[in-house]
């Protein structure tokens, strides 16, 4: 309920003279729970006898509102009253072609047929017509609908790509083939990174072991289950999946990354040499090096991580992430600073979008007393990361070698402020800014 006050807010600071002469707070509630994809609270505060209040915008809102929340036929009226006031509007017709489709109603899409002689509907052509005819076959529509998104010029026959009309497809094809896995799959998608994980899980668990997608489904649900602190029932079906599947390898992989994440990083090493041992010469074998020698890092094991990434690099020479990590590691412990500096340059090229590869480049310049260098470019890292905290840290000290104390006292301040545990620079920092408060 808190995200709905604070998004009331924002509706009452944009939209207070809506025109609406309701006297309660449904309409505010509904634009609230809208804007958070929320579309089956929308749809509890719908009210038919308000309609009359709703002006085009909001009724088209509403339209994909409860097509959303899955009541296709709740939307009739509304749809009804937006080809009444826009006789073009193709959402309108989409939903009411559906509803007579879906109850074969021949007379009303016989009359369509004289609507349609008057303007372009596009999308409709599409997904309902072949040759000028009405297709009968549902599947075949639910098919069209699908596939109008994959489409690569789907921003050409879509107006709007949000993510309301994405699932409003989607949910159009779902009424015509209830068990469409892919459709359903990619709708648990969104909904699991909108982080509606609850309703994701729901509908990834409608896709049944016999079916294509049921084991990319499952490991949706492990994720999820990862994402609200449920790491025993995540590793518990992992588990379970492994047994019933030996032989796929990604469920190891997944198993060994949850480890790595969880901070369990002797487990997770475990299942990277057990992937490792199996030899499989895939394009992806030097992300496995690559992360066990993460693991191994965090362990203070810093040959065996060492020793990964070469053997990372030796498999995907230039690898942009491994040259970093094993360059900027190289670097703390003041080994190979000029071969270090060549490498991020590298990495740099490869992926010059890259805040962290650039800290390091800086970094790497600093620790090679080339000032100059190093505050050219951990400002511009700072520039397109101000939060970074380590980096924050890295430029204090190259304003407080460049004797500019009060600038380097700033930086200080603010990366002690935004820094996380895993940043583990806090000790230090706090000490640099005590001796400097000493004088």
């Amino acid at each position: 309920m808190l995200k709905y006050l604070k998004l009331l807010l924002i509706s009452c600071i944009f939209f207070p003279n809506s025109g609406y002469s309701l006297t309660s707070s449904s309409y505010l509630i509904t634009n609230a729970a809208i804007s958070s994809f929320d579309y089956e609270t929308a749809s509890k505060y719908y009210n038919k006898d308000e309609l009359d209040f709703f002006n085009y915008h909001e009724l088209r809102k509403k339209l994909i509102s409860l097509i959303n929340s899955n009541v296709l036929l709740d939307t009739k009226i509304i749809a009804e009253q937006l080809v009444n006031l826009d006789e073009s509007n193709e959402d309108a017709w989409l939903v009411l072609l559906s509803i007579a489709k879906l109850q074969k109603n021949v007379a009303f899409l016989e009359k369509f047929k004289i609507v349609k002689k008057k303007h372009n509907f596009e999308i409709i052509d599409y997904i309902f017509y072949s040759e000028n005819q009405i297709i009968n076959n549902n599947e075949i529509i639910a098919e069209n609908f699908f596939n109008l998104l994959q489409m690569t010029n789907t921003s050409q026959i879509i107006n709007n790509k949000s993510i309301d009309y994405y699932l409003f497809y989607l949910n159009l094809s779902l009424n015509f083939k209830p068990n469409y896995i892919e459709a359903l799959f990619i709708k648990g998608q969104i909904y699991k990174e909108l982080k509606f994980f609850l309703k994701a899980e729901k509908i990834f668990k409608k896709i049944e072991p016999h079916q294509s997608l049921y084991l990319e489904a499952q490991k949706n649900i492990i994720l999820i289950k990862k994402e609200i602190y449920e790491f025993t029932k995540a590793e518990q079906i992992l588990f379970n999946l492994i047994d019933k599947y030996p032989q796929d390898n990604s469920l190891l992989i997944l198993l060994a990354d949850m480890y790595r994440l969880e901070k369990k990083y002797e487990k997770s090493i475990q299942y990277y040499t057990l992937i490792i041992n199996k030899k499989i010469n895939n394009d992806n074998e030097w992300r496995l090096y690559f992360l066990r020698a993460i693991c191994n890092e965090r362990l203070n094991k810093w040959k065996k991580a060492e020793r990964d990434l070469l053997k990372a690099l030796e498999i995907n020479p230039d690898q942009p992430q491994v040259l970093n990590y094993l360059a900027y590691g190289w670097i703390e412990k003041n080994y190979y600073i000029d071969k270090s500096i060549n490498m991020l340059e590298i990495a740099v090229q490869k992926n010059p979008k890259s805040h962290y590869i650039l800290d390091s480049l800086g970094w790497a310049y600093y620790k090679n007393n080339d000032l100059s260098k190093a505050l050219q470019i951990m400002e511009k890292v700072i520039e397109m990361a101000p939060g970074e905290a380590i980096s924050l840290d890295h430029l204090g000290d190259i304003y407080f070698s460049l004797g500019r104390e009060k600038e380097a006292y700033f930086m200080w301040k603010q990366a002690l402020d935004l820094a996380e545990p895993e940043d583990d620079i806090s000790e230090s920092v706090k000490n640099k800014i005590d001796k400097y408060n000493a004088g």
